[in-house]
């Protein structure tokens, strides 16, 4: 029984020292380019807590002198592995039905290609807010003369129009496992050195 409860204790240490799951996706925004941002930018989170926004204490570049995967974003003395780099579309469609105001509905996406083309019809985007991981097919898109998704274009899902109102940087990370403190490390031996 006294080896049961030694087993139990040091699985809740173990556990204490695994980092958190999960993707969170986070917006730069005004930026476009893959330019590093300064130390002590902000970053909105998209999901999966929208609008958080984060402080960027340190950021440690693979060697490419670009914002890119493998890269590794340090927010509020965390370490995150940058997962995916692109562009967040934010757009906007006016909605208004007989005998109600208009309104605007405004949503997140971005692109599900690796290097997303410049030309965006035919090609799927992946919605980050509202509905996080919905995809939508772009049937049709109104470029307004610079030749790439930018902000003033109209990108059509089915027959529905949305305007896009924001072009910004886009990152996906995912925590950086840390290693153990060495104060676990004697937590450890010290209930191997009791069986």
């Amino acid at each position: 029984m006294r080896h049961c409860a030694m087993i139990a204790a040091l699985l809740g240490v173990l556990a204490l020292a695994q980092p958190a799951v999960g993707q969170m996706y986070l917006e730069f925004a005004g930026a476009t380019s893959g330019d590093i941002p300064a130390n002590c930018s902000e970053w909105q989170e998209l999901h999966p807590t929208f609008g958080l926004i984060h402080h960027q204490d340190e950021y440690i570049d693979n060697g490419d002198g670009n914002v890119s995967v493998c890269d590794q974003i340090v927010l509020e003395g965390v370490q995150y592995h940058v997962d995916w780099v692109g562009p967040t579309y934010v757009v906007e469609q006016s909605t208004a039905g007989i005998d109600e105001p208009e309104r605007q509905e405004t949503r997140w996406y971005e692109p599900t290609e690796l290097i997303p083309p410049a030309n965006p019809v035919c090609s799927t985007w992946h919605q980050v807010h509202p509905g996080f991981c919905q995809n939508e097919h772009v049937d049709d898109w109104l470029d307004f003369g610079d030749g790439v998704v930018s902000v003033g274009d109209v990108v059509w899902f089915g027959d529905v129009a949305w305007v896009v109102v924001e072009v910004n940087l886009d990152i996906a990370v995912t925590e950086s496992p840390s290693p153990a403190y060495s104060e676990t490390w004697s937590v450890i031996k010290h209930l191997f050195a009791t069986f």
